[in-house]
């Protein structure tokens, strides 16, 4: 993958997207993949959904989509939306993080048919 746009450590892929999803720059496993973004600005436009009187005073500042091999980090800066795809094995060596509330949320997007991996 291009290493001028390293944006986290063991990164596999990134997307960069304006606020309407619009892809302005991608790499490595992510590269022009506008499904994903898709999924992703649906799963953003959701979170911006959410009854204040639910969680009051509370902003989202970043996502955690998290998978076996992998997790995908998604944040805002800038008015530009940042996902990147990130490895979480070093050496050939597999991490665990602990994410179950990610879990969830993502199982519950797949049972509707949004796949990101």
């Amino acid at each position: 993958m291009d290493r001028e746009k390293l944006i986290a450590p063991n990164q596999i892929g990134y997307l960069i997207l304006k606020e309407d999803g619009a892809v302005l720059e991608s790499g490595g496993d992510l590269k022009n993949d506008e499904r994903s973004a898709n999924v992703i600005m649906g799963l953003l436009n959701l979170t911006e959904s959410i009854d204040d009187s639910f969680m009051p005073n509370s902003s989202c500042e970043r996502i955690t989509i998290d998978y076996e091999q992998h997790y995908y980090s998604i944040c805002m800066s800038n008015r530009r939306i940042y996902i990147v795809k990130i490895s979480k094995s070093q050496n050939g060596v597999t991490t665990t993080t602990s994410s179950s509330s990610s879990n969830s949320v993502y199982n519950d997007a797949s049972d509707s048919g949004a796949v990101l991996a």
